[in-house]
């Protein structure tokens, strides 16, 4: 296998773990994006060819490599994206991350610090000494330069109720000590590996909570508010299967902060429409708005639909007799991975943070 000769006029990308659901959308965006170049796919089953999962003129051209030629050929790639089991990544993360090239990992091998890793995901961390290189890339909300060259991206749960969280959390709207999570989310979430309680016979028509508090993303929640709020939780947490293939709907069921006990419902609610401006007006891949303005506008922001193949958060919120009510829609494969991950590249890169992004659209 011969590489084409790396051009200076793009960013050449590679893609470990490209035939799972997640690296499959990073390979369809990857394509379509102005300033990279999709260089190859790297996977144990060199058999595989994106050109069998992408209806695209440019996917004929990626090769697929093992992940031994890959790193014989390691000068000829600007950035490797890590669509890997978290085992996988801290495997190959070092030896990557010593050749000097961005390595973008979208496992949750570096999200926790050792002690939470080892006891929510259940396996030893093989390199505890990247974790506090690693930055955490939540958009908009991430602190990335481009000297940065570890960025280990959030899981799709925790971008969900983060996004809606951080700017609540912010603005001392919300009492901290009594939030509750209520997160669905579609199969794709599982990923692509063979598991019985998947089957179509066990999820249709079913809704099925799992890992209720014990999920390992409410570890990862809870210390990303403390490092971005300065505020620590304990919430209650539960998640959810539906059966679809993809979409995350997290409903956060919220109490008035002290500052708002005693204001009235469309006070309240003044104060997130000023919070969620303020924290998004100048970031583009979002919308919110409340409910009950409109039933075209409660249906787009309340539908999986309108958000499946999108990479935009949706956030919704209305208040009743005091009690706040907010939704988080995102696509679990986009924002929950794929497209967030560009964004992340985007950010590093210099490039605006929607590049490659602002022409996907949910369904109609």
């Amino acid at each position: 296998m011969i590489l084409k000769p790396k051009t200076n006029q793009r960013h050449r990308c590679a893609i470990l773990g490209a035939n799972g659901y997640s690296g499959i959308e990073l390979a369809r965006l990857l394509l379509k994006h102005p300033s990279a170049e999709l260089g190859a796919c790297i996977s144990r089953n060199t058999e595989w060819k994106l050109e069998h999962e992408l209806h695209d003129a440019g996917s004929v051209s990626v090769p697929t490599l093992s992940i031994e030629l890959f790193e014989k050929n390691l000068a000829q790639f600007d950035t490797v994206f890590l669509a890997t089991p978290a085992d996988v990544s801290m495997e190959l993360a070092p030896r990557l991350l010593a050749t000097g090239m961005q390595v973008i990992d979208l496992s949750g091998a570096f999200r926790l610090e050792r002690g939470k890793f080892e006891k929510w995901y259940r396996i030893p961390h093989f390199c505890p000494d990247l974790i506090p290189q690693a930055c955490y890339g939540l958009e908009p909300w991430a602190e990335i330069t481009n000297s940065k060259k570890l960025i280990s991206n959030p899981g799709c749960y925790a971008t969900s109720v983060l996004m809606a969280l951080i700017p609540l959390i912010r603005s001392e709207i919300i009492d901290t000590e009594t939030i509750i999570i209520d997160a669905k989310s579609g199969t794709s979430g599982a990923g692509l590996k063979a598991n019985e309680a998947l089957l179509f016979n066990e999820v249709d028509s079913d809704c099925t909570p799992y890992r209720v508090g014990t999920h390992q993303h409410l570890p990862e929640i809870t210390e990303q508010l403390d490092l971005l709020t300065g505020v620590r939780i304990n919430p209650h947490f539960s998640t959810s299967l539906l059966p679809l293939r993809r979409g995350i709907i997290s409903a956060l069921y919220l109490n008035p902060g002290t500052r708002l006990k005693s204001r009235g419902d469309e006070e309240i609610i003044t104060e997130i429409d000023h919070a969620l401006y303020e924290a998004y007006t100048n970031y583009p891949l979002i919308r919110f708005g409340r409910l009950g303005r409109s039933a075209a506008q409660d249906r787009s922001l309340l539908s999986l639909k309108k958000v499946a193949g999108s990479p935009r958060t949706h956030l919704s919120y209305t208040v009743e007799s005091g009690k706040i009510y907010v939704f988080s829609l995102i696509d679990n494969l986009l924002k929950g991975a794929s497209s967030q991950a560009i964004e992340n590249w985007n950010r590093i890169n210099g490039f605006s943070i929607d590049s490659g992004l602002n022409q996907n659209e949910g369904q109609l």
